[in-house]
């Protein structure tokens, strides 16, 4: 059938002038080529790597002498771990700049990871050095090389060199360090290490090899607490993983900034979580959660009169936030401005119907106003939707014990004694109005 056709195709092509051949589509121009190459550099540093991979493929359609366009696309192609087409490109851009360091860096990196040619890596990236002896990266690696195959004299060197030159690097000071660990410098990894760790304060890997410096050298309680100490920050680092990366893939979103920034928060992160609410709110003026996370903060921090003004701001955009709401009303509460502070409650209740906390606090400001039956419904309602919130069982006692009713306030206050800030004080309380009683009796 395939013969068949192609006869009749020259047939007719013998018998009638053969038409005009179409024009091929038109390349790009440097320019169209140029801006596509940025649009993949956009993708690439968002982790994006597929469209990023097809805007530098436009970009060497318009312009394939361009051996940059030709490594980034290696780049993106050996972050998909498509590792042979990834050489075929870092092959192209040398071709077209012999001088390159880029290109060598690359192929070092990828012979040892994937292949584990480490002889070939090394002279890939002693040319690399020649090339641009500033390339931090090729040193790095080279060191990381050496360490690995165990060439400790020449991994101290070089993670030496980088931090003679760069004292705030944190990652060569850390495998300065480790390599030290290695040998059984126990001193030197000692120094390096908690120098890491004040350039980078969540890096597990240099708590894990303090800790472990520090039992060898014999200071077991605190090596073990360095250990856990890397054991949490691995896990919170776990978690953040995910936001970091719908952060970098999703930059222009608000919402994704304060998720990261709430998990920094969490974690104690301060600096970091205090940048991506203000970055919330720079995509959107008007995204109320981004204010809330800065007035949580602000009221952590104890400054009571910025987290106010956060708070007012976020409810300015969405008043239907339930924690702006109830935290706006402890800080009322806080100053004595209790029927303000009791609207704040009821609006967080209402708008969380659901959230225990809410209404303990609204039944600390109901009791305070001496509106007792009320405050005893939020009491009970807190503990019917979480019945380990000690705060509202140590409210409900306050509650009957401003009725009297002295045993029932005695039962629950000794439930929550294992939970409460202030064991000592409520069991004072329990012993006075025990006293009373038995004073009391005949």
């Amino acid at each position: 059938m395939r013969a068949f056709s192609l006869l009749l195709i020259f047939v007719a092509c013998a018998e009638e002038a053969p038409p005009p051949t179409p024009a091929p589509p038109p390349a790009l121009t440097a320019e169209p080529a140029a801006q596509a190459f940025s649009a993949g550099r956009e993708l690439q540093k968002r982790g994006l790597f597929t469209p990023a991979e097809q805007a530098y493929r436009q970009a060497l359609q318009g312009d394939p002498a361009n051996p940059q366009y030709a490594f980034y696309l290696g780049v993106t192609l050996h972050a998909l771990s498509r590792y042979a087409e990834a050489r075929t490109q870092f092959d192209k851009a040398l071709e077209l700049k012999p001088d390159y360091a880029g290109p060598r860096i690359a192929l070092g990196k990828m012979l040892y990871d994937v292949h584990g040619q480490a002889e070939e890596a090394q002279r890939l990236l002693a040319e690399a050095l020649e090339l641009a002896p500033e390339a931090v990266e090729a040193r790095y690696t080279q060191g990381i090389i050496h360490q690995r195959e165990g060439q400790f004299v020449e991994a101290i060197a070089a993670f030496g060199d980088i931090v003679a030159a760069d004292t705030t690097h944190a990652q060569a000071r850390a495998q300065l360090g480790l390599v030290h660990l290695q040998q059984g410098n126990y001193l030197e990894a000692e120094n390096h290490l908690r120098r890491s760790i004040r350039l980078s304060p969540h890096g597990p890997a240099s708590f894990l090899g303090l800790g472990q410096t520090l039992l060898r050298s014999g200071k077991t309680e605190e090596g073990q607490r360095l250990l856990e100490r890397a054991r949490v920050l691995g896990e919170q680092n776990a978690q953040l993983r995910p936001h970091q990366d719908a952060v970098r893939q999703n930059p222009d979103q608000p919402r994704a900034h304060s998720n990261l920034a709430g998990l920094y928060n969490r974690f104690g992160r301060l600096k970091l979580a205090a940048e991506h609410y203000r970055q919330s709110i720079v995509i959107d003026s008007t995204y109320g959660l981004g204010y809330q996370g800065l007035g949580n903060m602000y009221q952590r921090r104890g400054d009571d009169a910025m987290a106010a003004r956060y708070y007012f701001e976020a409810l300015r955009w969405d008043s239907t936030l339930a924690e702006s709401h109830n935290n706006l009303g402890l800080l009322l509460h806080k100053k004595g401005e209790l029927e303000k502070a009791i609207k704040q409650y009821e609006r967080a209740v209402r708008e969380a119907p659901e959230t225990g906390f809410y209404h303990s606090n609204l039944g600390n400001g109901y009791l305070e106003t001496d509106r007792l039956d009320q405050a005893q419904q939020a009491a009970e309602r807190a503990l019917a939707l979480d019945d380990r919130l000690y705060s509202a069982r140590v409210l409900l006692g306050k509650v009957h014990a401003r009725k009297g009713e002295w045993e029932k306030a005695i039962a629950l206050w000794e439930e929550a004694l294992p939970s409460v800030a202030a064991p000592d004080e409520l069991r004072q309380k329990i012993a006075e109005i025990r006293r009373r009683l038995a004073a009391d009796q005949p």
